[in-house]
């Protein structure tokens, strides 16, 4: 049973910045809204249209600043080794650039499938070889789950499912890839939450200390 903590507290501490899930929500909320509005605003966008993605936007920044103060608060702060810095910004930068050649490429050229959504699913499935990959015995199901979803939906067209995005309402391949993206964020930063909650005892202000 103390190995069993021990592992599970050691998996914590080196992945605590992705366990912290409740901060990228907002952002993921957002993107949902975003897409909502790119399917409903008339074209061309005039001034003030551009009210509700600018007002999201803020939004989303600000809950993001109180949810670092609430997982400060709550649960401290961990000290990550510089390997496992090093390992996150290298994955991070490179599926940075793939990310927006995806994306330029997917508005270009007529693809029978979305690259942004296989890029996104290739980073996830990294980003879960990572988390792994450094302490061995914890996973995070909703990684490789989201991936393979992902990476379907992004290849319909290619299997025949021509236009699925009309069927559910949306007016490009794009917006519901993104709005699938967000959606995905929403519902890993709830797992990823409830998982960091379940092994740790959140804590009182009192108690904050760098782990």
């Amino acid at each position: 049973m103390i190995m069993q903590n021990l592992k599970e507290i050691r998996f914590v501490s080196t992945n605590y910045s992705n366990l912290q899930g409740l901060r990228p929500v907002p952002m993921g909320l957002y993107l949902i809204v975003v897409c909502f509005w790119a399917n409903m605003v008339k074209y061309p966008v005039r001034g003030a249209a551009y009210l509700v993605p600018a007002l999201g936007g803020i939004v989303a920044i600000l809950l993001m600043m109180w949810l670092d103060r609430y997982y400060l608060r709550t649960f401290g702060r961990v000290q990550r080794t510089a390997e496992s810095r090093r390992l996150e910004w290298l994955i991070g930068a490179v599926f940075g650039v793939l990310a927006v050649a995806a994306f330029w490429l997917d508005n270009t050229r007529d693809l029978p499938v979305s690259l942004v959504g296989l890029t996104f699913a290739v980073g996830l499935l990294a980003d879960y070889i990572r988390i792994t990959w450094l302490v061995k015995g914890r996973y995070l199901l909703y990684y490789p789950l989201g991936a393979l979803l992902m990476a379907g939906v992004s290849i319909l067209p290619l299997l025949g499912a021509q236009n699925w995005w009309q069927v559910i309402g949306l007016c490009t391949q794009m917006i519901g890839i993104a709005m699938l993206i967000g959606l995905f964020v929403c519902i890993a930063g709830v797992w990823g939450h409830a998982y960091l909650v379940r092994t740790l005892n959140p804590r009182g202000d009192q108690n904050v200390n760098t782990l």
